[in-house]
């Protein structure tokens, strides 16, 4: 089984460096174009099924990629919920939460952001999706469209990583990573691949 995972294209949020988390933002212009340059490089490629997040900006990229063929909402495939610092810069959470924004960069275990989710319930849900597709696709090809901190979590799984969840890796938008599945265990083929993109710039922020 291979599992080709894509980061969502650029919101408005992203390019000014806005924390989304789950708020339902959708892609901007330049997104858009991301997403297009996504559909160019996959085009061809035959995708047993399209699970997407249920946010907007990724069922707009899972749509654009892959416009014959609907996605499957997925609410597993969200981001990390980051509470009430949802809609706020990062300075602004650094002034109204600097504990816990202390607390975020030091990757301390158990942090739950106000009315948000825990890194390890993140990963759970990560896991959890990750394991049930085996024993409905095996031998398939599948496309899976979701965000920065989710696709960490991922990668954790397919890694077996048992220390810190790997915050560093970057995962730009309109990134392609790539999970194959066989003989029951998990290998990272690619990772974080923007090939496709080259010749549009412009910024990009996390979750």
């Amino acid at each position: 089984m291979i599992v080709t995972v894509v980061r969502h294209g650029q919101t408005v949020a992203n390019e000014t460096n806005t924390i989304q988390g789950q708020s339902d933002t959708a892609l901007n212009a330049f997104g858009i174009k991301q997403a297009e340059r996504l559909a160019e490089r996959l085009r061809g490629t035959s995708f047993a099924a399209v699970y997407s997040s249920d946010l907007s900006r990724a069922m707009d990229t899972a749509r654009i990629i892959v416009p014959d063929q609907a996605p499957i909402p997925t609410p597993a495939l969200r981001e990390w919920h980051l509470g009430a610092w949802q809609g706020m810069s990062s300075k602004e959470v650094r002034e109204r939460f600097p504990g816990e924004m202390e607390a975020f960069l030091n990757d301390r275990p158990g942090l739950r952001v106000t009315g948000g989710e825990t890194k390890s319930e993140v990963y759970k849900r990560a896991a959890d999706f990750l394991r049930s597709l085996p024993a409905k696709h095996a031998d398939e090809h599948l496309l899976v469209v979701s965000h920065c901190g989710l696709i960490r979590a991922l990668l954790k799984e397919v890694l077996a990583a048992s220390g810190p969840w790997p915050r560093q890796p970057q995962v730009a938008n309109a990134s392609i990573s790539r999970f194959v599945y066989a003989k029951g265990l998990w290998q990272l083929a690619c990772w974080n691949d923007t090939a496709h993109l080259q010749g549009l710039e412009s910024s990009s922020g996390n979750y």
